[in-house]
């Protein structure tokens, strides 16, 4: 159907001033600005006294373990802590760490914080060096290890605070979003996380009858939703919830609805965006799936080159970690080996073919947790209570286990340690070419994904998550997701 000419310029008014991910900055935001400098210097401040608390805490312990008594180091580690700020400031800034945007699970905030925090004690441990201001180098160690703690803990303690910071001194505006797929789920998830935006979205809008359901945030845990509004879209909807911003972020969306949207929001004077991959889908054409600041963004370009210096490091760093890990739980796979064998008849691990880097298949490993009896690719247990589970299998389960012989794959290079879950075959046939994405990378153990609340549902149901670390991966976010991981598992989520 094509697009009648007055409904295309009137489609071009609306739209002239709509941004691609961001609405353009409404009264509330020009107000919040004066705010920003008075913000970015409390967080200055609070980077300096997590700075200080570090080595003071790095001295407590150097000298109780050491005997060694530094007084005279203090003032040493004074100078050095005043350098280390400086230097964390004018690296934090470069890396934008104090823009307070929104990652997914805020697991690029803590690889920026890993980087930032690498970079100024090198940079500060050459300058002390040369300036002849010597400082015992375990205590330097420890320096960067507890600097690096605080400032971690003590960014995502205040982060939502200072993004609060300006949205209180200014109105909050309604923002609804067009569609209630995963691209507006990943909106709902930055406005939601970003209140200095001054945008409180309130719920999502499909044709049709309207549904009784709601979308959750991406999270740790599912707590923040919002409803899913039908039937329709007009000015009288806008007027009753108030809503000054619509985001478009339906991919499936009609050229002529996104008319119809565009002149009602001009009508209402309602601040238009476009979100995602909102355009018209052309057939038979490749097409380069990336992600933008968390959004699933498609493109017609080729993909990034891969790069060999974070894969060779990338490799090595699993080598060591499986290695540490297979060494350290020896009496775990001994004890575990003994008790599969006494629960019940049948071989010690479990070996199911999987799919991994470039469509290459591999066998699996893990602790045997169900009968023998049981379909090798039947449909993954839901409960406990499941009768195909054995009773040591209900215990590694629920412990993640049953995961542990996964590092022999990754020592024989066939997995990751961090990087988007294999699938089995028949599973991944059905790919298309949105989810066949996830192959460019090698598969791990652990990502994103098994943080969120989604592991409870498939994984090629919440792809936005491993495409979210295909697009951002380098060594700090793996060592982020690593960390995450430790205090996800620490908390017994």
């Amino acid at each position: 159907m094509a697009i009648r000419p007055e409904w295309r310029a009137a489609y071009s008014n609306a739209t002239s001033a709509a941004v691609n991910d961001l609405p353009a900055l409404g009264k509330g935001q020009r107000l919040r600005l004066s705010f920003t400098n008075y913000r970015t210097l409390f967080a200055i401040g609070l980077d300096f006294l997590s700075i200080s608390l570090g080595w003071s805490v790095a001295l407590i312990i150097y000298t109780i373990f050491t005997g060694k008594y530094v007084s005279n180091e203090s003032l040493k580690l004074f100078l050095f802590s005043l350098q280390y700020t400086a230097a964390f400031i004018l690296f934090g800034r470069v890396q934008f760490l104090y823009s307070y945007d929104h990652s997914l699970l805020q697991i690029r905030s803590t690889a920026c914080i890993l980087r930032v925090s690498c970079f100024s004690f090198f940079l500060v441990t050459i300058e002390s060096f040369f300036g002849k201001m010597l400082i015992p180098r375990l205590l330097l160690v420890l320096c960067w290890v507890f600097i690096t703690l605080f400032v971690l803990l003590q960014k995502h303690a205040t982060r939502r605070l200072l993004a609060h910071a300006g949205a209180k001194n200014a109105g909050v505006r309604n923002a609804l979003i067009v569609g209630a797929g995963s691209e507006a789920r990943r909106v709902f998830s930055f406005l939601h996380n970003s209140p200095d935006l001054e945008l409180h979205p309130v719920g999502f809008f499909q044709d049709g009858p309207g549904e009784s359901r709601v979308v959750y945030s991406h999270d740790y845990q599912f707590k923040h939703y919002a409803p899913v509004y039908g039937g329709s879209l007009d000015r009288a909807f806008l007027e009753q919830h108030e809503i000054s911003d619509i985001f478009v972020a339906d991919p499936s969306l009609s050229p002529q609805k996104i008319v119809e949207v565009s002149l009602l929001a001009s009508e209402c004077q309602t601040q238009l965006s476009f979100a995602g991959s909102v355009h018209p889908h052309l057939n038979g054409k490749p097409t380069n799936y990336r992600m933008i600041d968390g959004l699933v963004v498609s493109s017609f370009a080729m993909a990034k080159d891969q790069n060999l210096g974070y894969e060779l490091v990338k490799r090595i760093f699993d080598f060591i970690i499986a290695s540490c890990m297979l060494l350290v739980s020896l009496p775990i796979f001994a004890a575990v080996a003994v008790w599969i064998k006494m629960s019940s008849e049948g071989p010690i691990f479990f070996k199911q073919e999987r799919i991994g880097r470039d469509g290459v298949p591999f066998k699996m490993y893990k602790f045997r947790s169900m009968y023998v009896t049981a379909p090798k690719y039947g449909r993954s247990p839901e409960s406990s209570d499941d009768p195909r589970i054995t009773p040591a299998g209900r215990f590694l389960r629920k412990t993640s286990l049953d995961e542990l012989p996964q590092v022999l794959n990754v020592l024989t290079g066939d997995m990751s340690v961090v990087g988007p879950r294999p699938e089995m075959p028949y599973v991944v046939a059905e790919y298309g070419p949105q989810q066949m994405q996830r192959l460019k990378v090698q598969q791990g153990i652990t990502g994103i994904w098994q943080l969120s609340a989604d592991r409870k549902f498939a994984i090629h149901d919440s792809i936005e998550y491993d495409l979210y670390y295909i697009e951002n991966r380098g060594f700090f976010l793996d060592l982020a997701i690593l960390l995450h991981t430790a205090a996800f598992a620490m908390k017994g989520i």
